[in-house]
């Protein structure tokens, strides 16, 4: 629920969060009337998301979680490969992660866009959280087997399912349209940052301890980011919709389907995704049989990743003030598809260190402006829809891509099979300047 200027700047007058005496915060008090920012919401100097103290909270919460989760991953992918030494099954966990995300993340948008965003957020990171608890446990008493882990991950897919798209439609709820950008950016370099500390961390722990400490640490890492949620204050409850789900799903993809631009920037982002998005999933393999490096490396691996997804994050507020975003979106993925071919055939561990940095700063750039680009074309009562179904690229798409390319990849070599996939996309992403040219015209 949105407030009138005049109200938001008497509620800033009357609860300062600095000194109402100074220059600089009556300049602040003044930006916040010029803008419309939801009910309740405190800004403090520094401009952008982080100006708002709720986005701020949930922000460092997020960061923390984000570890643990990046921690997770990579123990679970270590764990799979050494109880079952197949490529088959890393990618067959994808396919089990990509089933709920593929049948439940539209019913999640839709709830996200029906029920209080809040709460579902509280019920699915604290079911997470156990979820990873529980596969800690597992491992730690030495009866883990893969069918278990392939179960948990289905699991957590289904209450990721529900959590992405609420989380997406969550941010503009906290920070207003106008900070939608910089809140983006900032949950990017949140995840990236991440990805360069997890990693590092799980390397250490599978190396020196053992898996079971990542799950752990994962399931505890949980515990900040549903306090900061809890800190929130409950918004006001929206009027109830009168349509039942599958009418409100149907208009959610009837709404996408009728904008060129809408569906065009989906099509833009699944396909690289999907064919070329699980080189991260095929990485214990690159480290172990391609480059000869063992849990140490695996892990520098996906850390040097993790660096240029967190240079890519810092850079989008940047990138994204340019006037031609879709543009840079289709340049940015000609540029991920042609280093991921050349990643794929690079036998060299320094060279390949290279190749990911840049691979993980164009893959985030180009997700990120894509996820900006949405988010300020649609109207609020659709948010939650729209973002289920970018939801489902990471969700479902990759997972489901990661299925297909570890089977084929046991079959033929998965360098090859990454370097065949990147091909595809390299030629997809030149053709798309002329297939996707509403995507290309936008600002």
């Amino acid at each position: 629920m949105k407030t009138e200027p005049g109200e938001r700047s008497r509620s800033a007058r009357e609860t300062p969060t600095h000194r109402p005496g100074t220059g600089l915060w009556r300049s602040l008090n003044r930006a916040a009337a010029s803008i419309s920012l939801p009910r309740g919401v405190q800004l403090r100097p520094g401009g952008g998301a982080l100006a708002v103290d709720d986005f701020r909270r949930f922000w460092y919460g997020s960061i923390v979680s984000n570890v643990g989760s990046w921690m997770q991953m990579v123990a679970q992918g270590w764990l799979i490969l050494q109880l079952t030494d197949s490529a088959f099954y890393l990618g067959l966990v994808g396919l089990v992660r990509a089933v709920p995300a593929l049948t439940i993340t539209l019913i999640g948008g839709v709830l996200a866009d029906r029920l209080d965003r809040r709460r579902l957020l509280l019920f699915t990171q604290t079911t997470a959280g156990l979820l990873a608890l529980i596969l800690g446990v597992l491992d730690l008493t030495g009866i883990v087997t893969v069918w278990q882990i392939l179960l948990l991950a289905f699991l957590s897919a289904v209450v990721m399912a529900v959590d992405n798209p609420t989380r997406q439609a969550f941010v503009p709820d906290l920070v207003g349209k106008e900070n939608i950008a910089s809140a983006v950016g900032l949950n990017s370099a949140a995840w990236n940052a991440a990805a360069v500390i997890g990693p590092s961390l799980a390397g250490v722990l599978v190396a020196t301890i053992s898996t079971a400490g990542a799950f752990f640490l994962n399931g505890l890492s949980y515990v900040a980011v549903v306090y900061a949620v809890w800190r929130i204050a409950p918004r006001p409850p929206q009027p109830r919709s009168r349509q039942s789900i599958l009418q409100n799903l149907s208009d959610g993809l009837s709404f996408i389907a009728k904008d060129r631009r809408i569906w065009g920037l989906v099509v833009v982002l699944a396909v690289p995704t999907f064919l070329a998005g699980p080189y991260s999933q095929f990485m214990p393999i690159f480290a172990q049989d391609v480059l000869h490096r063992g849990a140490g490396g695996y892990g520098l691996l996906m850390g040097v990743t993790g660096v240029g997804s967190l240079v890519g994050a810092l850079l989008v507020g940047k990138v994204g003030r340019s006037k031609h975003n879709g543009l840079v979106l289709l340049i940015l993925t000609v540029s991920f598809a042609a280093v991921l071919v050349l990643f794929a055939m690079s036998r060299w561990f320094i060279p390949s260190l290279a190749f990911l940095l840049v691979i993980g700063a164009t893959q985030t750039l180009f997700m990120a402006i894509g996820n900006t680009l949405l988010q300020l074309n649609v109207p609020e009562q659709m948010r939650g829809r729209v973002m289920s179904v970018y939801s489902l690229i990471p969700m479902g798409v990759m997972p489901l891509g990661s299925m297909i390319l570890g089977s084929i990849g046991a079959t033929i070599g998965t360098p090859i099979t990454v370097a065949a996939g990147a091909a595809i996309v390299l030629v997809f992403a030149i053709l798309s300047f002329r297939l996707f040219e509403a995507v290309r015209r936008m600002p």
